[in-house]
């Protein structure tokens, strides 16, 4: 039996994929999907006769937009919509990460001392700040090679930091680390989103029978995330929003497809 759906019931698009053009390398998959919108726009042109009256109007510059929010945020969504790669950290490309801490003064009253949760890069161990009771800093010491009950100065050995005689309480120390086990994005001034190719995987029903379930895949092969305006919240509940432009393949003049939607029955 020929298999020709017409009205069917969109339960949901499962995932949104996006893929190189040119080999089809999967570049980012996002599966928390709300509020799918497809739509279309064109630019119309009005032929009127002598009096004004509209005889016909020509549509051009037909285009298509994706929007979609992904309930997670997605470093891999964020690197497309900053137009650049997800640098993933290894033993031969460790990331630099700020870190900053407030530790406990422990040790005796004529060596107090604090220790640092991670090793720090040299170098970048360079203030250590008091914190007082009511939680605003109190005094601040500056690195040196010996601490002393004299100056303002301190001493770190590996994580261990050595401070000057009679300091108590809790202290402030900020520092950069390395990490083999990261991963960073990165926006910059000059990032320009990649075109990609979209595969939206979507899940169908049949009106009548609601256990019938079609696999559905909607496909644009031209389409570019819109860097104009990317939010990100920054709150626990906040959503992960994107836009796509969808256009025609300019240099092929045979195909003027935007996107085309497929419904398999199997």
């Amino acid at each position: 039996m020929v298999f020709n759906p017409n009205e069917l019931i969109l339960e949901k698009i499962r995932a949104i994929e996006e893929y190189d053009p040119q080999t089809l390398e999967l570049t980012g998959r996002y599966t928390q999907i709300e509020e799918p919108s497809l739509q279309t726009s064109a630019e119309g042109t009005d032929v009127t006769d002598a009096m004004g009256t509209p005889i016909m109007t020509f549509y051009r510059n037909q285009q298509a937009q994706l929007s979609f929010t992904n309930s997670l945020f997605s470093l891999d969504l964020a690197a497309t919509q900053f137009g650049s790669e997800k640098v993933v950290a290894g033993e031969d490309a460790k990331l630099k990460i700020p870190t900053s801490e407030i530790i406990k003064v422990g040790g005796t009253a004529e060596a107090p001392t604090a220790e640092l949760h991670y090793t720090p890069i040299t170098g970048t161990v360079k203030y250590v700040k008091v914190v007082n009771a009511n939680k605003t800093f109190g005094e601040t010491y500056i690195l040196d090679t010996a601490a002393s009950a004299d100056d303002k100065k301190f001493s770190l050995a590996d994580k261990v930091i050595t401070l000057p005689k009679g300091v108590t309480g809790r202290v402030f120390v900020s520092y950069v680390r390395e990490t083999s086990t990261g991963a960073s994005v990165s926006k910059r001034s000059d990032g320009i989103p990649e075109i990609k190719t979209i595969w939206m995987h979507a899940i169908f029903h049949d009106p009548c029978n609601e256990n019938v379930k079609y696999a559905g895949v909607i496909v644009a092969e031209n389409a570019q995330i819109d860097p104009s305006s990317v939010e990100i919240g920054l709150k626990s509940d906040s959503k992960h929003s994107a836009t796509y432009l969808i256009r025609p393949d300019y240099c092929n003049e045979e195909e003027s497809k935007l996107f085309e939607i497929l419904v398999s029955q199997d």
